[in-house]
């Protein structure tokens, strides 16, 4: 079965770009699934949730209206509501009306949300570096980032 000019079908299991894209499925869900255990394991977080404290942390306020932050973690309104209001529960985040909209909310990254979104961090990076970038040369490293800045790219311009 041919999908375009030149290119065989992603449902078929002998070709390369099959393969491609079965590969990074299943290694990515397998790389997320052990970063999610480990998180769950050592802090009690999620995948999620460490994706959420973390891009509260990188911003120089650690604050983010609702609607910013699920633009950054890419994660619809809702999901990002109950993500939110479950880190609320936890004490790692606050959420408080805008001070510049009322219609809307901010996340806020509390003291101990930092303590753990830092704790969290390090074994977070030591495992990306376990079981992906230490045993990658710096050539393949290269290229996963072009195909995959490539890759986004192509997908932000969609979005438009």
């Amino acid at each position: 079965m041919v999908d375009g000019p030149g290119m065989n079908s992603i449902n078929e299991s002998d070709n390369q770009r099959a393969l491609a894209w079965r590969v990074f499925f299943e290694v990515s869900g397998r790389l997320q699934g052990v970063l999610e255990t480990r998180l769950k394991k050592a802090f009690g977080l999620s995948l999620a949730d460490y994706n959420v404290l973390l891009a509260l942390w990188e911003v120089p306020s650690h604050s983010l209206r609702m609607g910013q932050l699920a633009e950054s973690v890419v994660y619809s309104p809702s999901r990002l509501t109950y993500l939110v209001t479950n880190l609320v529960h936890d004490g790692w985040v606050e959420r408080v009306p805008s001070s510049t909209d009322r219609r809307s909310f901010e996340a806020i990254l509390t003291p101990k949300g930092t303590e753990t979104v830092l704790a969290a961090s390090e074994l977070h990076q030591a495992t990306v570096r376990e079981y992906l970038l230490d045993d990658v040369s710096d050539a393949a490293i290269d290229q996963i980032v072009s195909i995959f800045n490539a890759l986004d790219k192509k997908l932000r311009a969609t979005e438009n």
